[in-house]
């Protein structure tokens, strides 16, 4: 069987709609991983995935190729100075780390950057940024390392546009999301794996209330495109010892940038706004405080 012309990666991406739950399970993996994949054999790569090595077969034939050494083989052609990973073990982490390491995880976030931009502008992404400029109410919701994420998200998107809440998860009810009503409105969730039970039951829940939604997450999320179709599966493997939560960063830099522009002169006039309060009570730096005190000075 020849090998297929188009890109492996090119392929697993194109098929992810297409393919069974195992068949997706296996794609998400490969996809995450794809500077370790030529040092996997068909067994490792089964026991990882908890199916069977003729499952991992079977695969790769679907795929073009006629098993998976030749996976291998193209891999280890086209990535031969790509980046490959230590694992997530400490030990196997503290046992490597070192200069070569800190190369590889730098060229890790920048292809992973490049993955990122490569997102801006395609229809999923307009059709996201739609939803926010359009939504009434926007909510964010964030768990485990992801929530300083999402409070930046809300942060930076308070900043050009009303009605954007940070999620009350200390709660325990999600009423501030569920029990509330707004003409038009959406949630927006973020988290890497291994996923928070609050994060399933949170899409599940949005998606039987027909809560338009966003899943902002890694490769290895399977279960995103259950509840919504606007799924951003974002790289986050660099061989740093936590996932590496830049490529999560830059999607939401751009996704802000994305509002700004199709907002228009109303993100100016809210801009405008802010900035004359946060003077008036605040001030900044390298100004004299408030107009109240300049007055009173």
């Amino acid at each position: 069987m020849p090998a297929p012309k188009q890109d492996l990666f090119a392929r697993l991406e194109a098929g992810l709609e297409s393919f069974t739950p195992t068949e997706r399970h296996i794609a998400h993996y490969m996809l995450g991983k794809r500077g370790e994949l030529p040092f996997e054999t068909a067994a490792s790569l089964a026991q990882k995935l908890g199916v069977s090595a003729v499952t991992v077969g079977r695969f790769c034939r679907l795929l073009g190729y006629r098993h998976f050494r030749a996976v291998k083989e193209e891999l280890r052609k086209s990535t031969s100075s790509a980046p490959w990973l230590v694992g997530a073990q400490l030990a196997q982490f503290v046992t490597h780390y070192g200069e070569d390491q800190v190369r590889r995880g730098l060229d890790s976030e920048i292809a992973a950057l490049a993955e990122v931009h490569g997102m801006v502008d395609t229809p999923p992404w307009k059709a996201v940024t739609q939803l926010l400029v359009r939504s009434q109410l926007v909510q964010i919701a964030g768990f485990q390392t992801e929530r300083g994420l999402a409070l930046l998200l809300a942060n930076q998107l308070q900043y050009v546009r009303e009605g954007v809440e940070i999620v009350d998860t200390s709660a325990g009810n999600y009423a501030d999301v569920f029990a509330r009503r707004a003409k038009s409105r959406c949630l927006i969730l973020l988290d890497m794996r291994r996923y928070s039970r609050q994060s399933y039951l949170l899409a599940e829940k949005a998606a039987d209330e027909s809560i338009p939604l966003v899943i902002i997450t890694d490769k290895y999320c399977d279960w995103g495109p259950r509840f919504t179709p606007h799924v951003f599966a974002l790289p986050s493997e660099s061989g740093q010892f936590w996932s590496s939560p830049v490529p999560m960063t830059c999607f939401i830099n751009l996704l802000v940038t994305s509002v700004v522009a199709r907002s228009g002169r109303a993100v100016e006039q809210h801009l405008e706004k802010l900035s004359e309060l946060f003077e008036h009570f605040t001030g900044f730096v390298g100004t004299s405080g408030s107009r109240r005190n300049s007055r009173r000075a």
